[in-house]
């Protein structure tokens, strides 16, 4: 019998990979969502398009929830509003939330302090007034929704997705580097912050696999690569794929903050257990080759100013090269004065 699959988003990083796994299984697959990113987006076969606000409550009721559906995939928009409309119209929901739901987790800089690799029973964050206490009440109701009996319900939690088309890459801090050809970065920490990625297609592959398999009922599971790089190694492949000598200059984060986010990073090593072994989940790309694939894409599809102001930075940091070199020219003489101290006795 052929699945009545529903996507809501289903045009961003991930969605285009999950829709595409979708079609490849024979599902019937309808994509709803805004269209306002639907730019360059190919399916490989095709799929019905509704078009409406996954945000907005009588959108969503006067358009995909007066239909049925074997598996509703909600990657986008308010995720409580979804489970409530779609409640009895859907046999299995897929809800996908984030690592910020760990208690911890986002922590502005490495301090040891968070047990590692994060398991899906970690305490997670209730007491945030902001989206991560929202997160884990949410959670909590599509599995008091699930126990219900309103359908079988499913939580991925995402961790940093990286990949063609990511909106929020911390790679891109690398990147525009050797594009500007620089002649060295800044490295915070010496880049040895080791923080959950999860390349694009990785992480869709999870996805179909906990939309379909029936072992994912009733569960949340960690996604992202199975492998995780010190933000130092992800700039060396970078470096390497683009062949580029940019020297990486490692110096405490203190005095060069937001230069590379990605190496300021509390370490976050998400445990994938769960999902290799209920699943059978094991990457499709690995995430050596996903770095390099990441590196060239965006190397030949330059970030657009507006992008670039607008949704990237917060995570591919700043690009002020007078300051740098001002940081580094400082840096360097104070390292010099004390390398030129006499030994103490």
């Amino acid at each position: 019998m052929t699945m009545r699959t529903l996507v809501v988003g289903g045009t961003g990083p991930t969605g285009v990979h999950i829709v595409d796994f979708l079609i490849q299984a024979g599902h019937e697959v309808t994509v709803f969502n805004s269209g306002k990113h639907d730019a360059g987006v190919k399916f490989m076969g095709q799929v019905e398009r509704v078009y409406g606000n996954p945000r907005d409550e009588e959108s969503v009721r006067n358009s995909i929830a007066t239909r049925d559906w074997d598996v509703a995939i909600c990657t986008y928009g308010k995720l409580t509003m979804l489970a409530a409309e779609l409640a009895g119209k859907t046999k299995r929901l897929v809800g996908v939330t984030g690592q910020p739901v760990y208690k911890g987790a986002a922590r502005p800089t490495p301090d040891g302090g968070l047990p590692l690799p994060v398991r899906e029973f970690a305490p997670r964050q209730y007491d945030a007034a902001n989206y991560t206490g929202r997160v884990a009440i949410g959670e909590d109701q599509l599995f008091a929704q699930h126990g219900n009996g309103d359908f079988e319900a499913v939580i991925l939690r995402y961790p940093g997705i990286y990949g063609p088309r990511a909106p929020i890459n911390h790679e891109w801090a690398v990147i525009r580097r050797v594009i500007d050809q620089r002649p060295f970065m800044l490295m915070p920490h010496d880049g040895m912050s080791y923080f959950q990625r999860g390349y694009s297609k990785n992480v869709a592959w999870l996805v179909f696999l906990a939309a379909t398999r029936p072992e994912a009922a009733g569960n949340a599971f960690n996604t992202g690569d199975e492998q995780v790089l010190s933000a130092r190694q992800v700039a060396e492949i970078i470096l390497e794929e683009l062949d580029s000598s940019m020297k990486l200059i490692g110096i405490p984060a203190e005095f060069c903050h937001g230069i590379y986010p990605l190496a300021e990073k509390a370490p976050l090593i998400l445990d994938m257990s769960k999902a290799r072994t209920l699943l059978g989940y094991r990457d499709l790309v690995n995430v050596e080759d996903a770095t390099r694939i990441t590196a060239r894409w965006y190397f030949e599809n330059p970030v657009t100013s507006d992008f670039d102001m607008n949704t990237v930075i917060p995570a591919a940091g700043s690009f002020n090269y007078d300051e740098e070199e001002q940081l580094l020219s400082l840096w360097e003489k104070l390292t010099d004065e004390v390398r030129g101290e006499p030994e103490s006795v």
